[in-house]
């Protein structure tokens, strides 16, 4: 009759199909390793273009084994969603903070979606590069309408519906279309993270740590100006 070995007991108890970590620098709780991987995905989408980026040279970057990458996110297409989720899910946060506060005015909590929208971007200034490169490179893709659904139905959605009830409440003028005057409030905030890397020398504007807070005050004053009501400016 055999017996077990305390080595053979502790690999009965590890998890079914966890991946060792590598030697090399792969140690950390779950949370840090999966950021990692998402940091690393980042850097190689901005880089090279997610596509073209083996997951082994992924997680050569993170530091980990490979494997981690099928225990985190299942696959590829998995580990390229979570890179948008990541960001979507802090900008959702910040949206729900502000709606859900009673003692901001309508035009305070318009200015708080020009400053987080702005501020969500500056922080994560890959995503405007990698989303304008998924729109143009596929025409079909689960990617593709991941991210049409989760913004439109996310910060999008939340935009038009706090513009719609403040121009009910007269606060703001009606002559707008709300779901096209959030587009335009979209375009403000992320258009210029686009061009500037390329435009921004010619036009003698700098794209540097303050840059983010001349474009929110900007765009605050410009569409504060715009979205008065009439019975406001009369």
């Amino acid at each position: 009759m055999s017996s077990s070995s305390p080595q053979n007991e502790r690999a009965s108890l590890r998890r079914p199909g966890r991946p060792r970590l590598d030697k090399s620098g792969a140690s950390g709780d779950a949370s840090e390793v999966r950021d990692r991987l998402l940091d690393a995905a980042v850097e190689i989408a901005v880089e090279q273009g997610f596509d073209s980026a083996g997951l082994r040279e992924i997680a050569r970057r993170a530091e980990v084994s490979p494997g981690m990458i099928s225990y985190y996110f299942g696959d590829r297409q998995g580990l390229y969603q979570a890179m948008f989720e990541r960001v979507f899910a802090r900008i959702r946060e910040k949206v729900d903070a502000v709606l859900d506060a009673p003692a901001r005015s309508t035009e305070d909590r318009v200015a708080d979606l020009i400053r987080i929208q702005i501020s969500s971007i500056a922080a994560d200034p890959w995503l405007p590069t990698v989303v304008m490169r998924e729109l143009l490179a596929r025409k079909e893709s689960p990617i593709r309408e991941f991210i049409g659904e989760f913004v439109a139905r996310g910060p999008i959605s939340m935009m038009i519906e706090r513009l719609e009830a403040a121009q009910a409440e007269g606060t703001i003028s009606d002559q707008y279309d709300a779901r096209m005057l959030a587009m335009t409030i979209s375009s403000l905030s992320g258009f210029p993270f686009l061009v500037l890397p390329i435009v921004g020398p010619h036009l003698g504007i700098d794209l540097d740590d303050g840059f983010p807070d001349r474009l929110i005050e900007h765009n605050r004053k410009l569409l504060s100006t715009a979205l008065r009501a009439h019975s406001e400016t009369a």
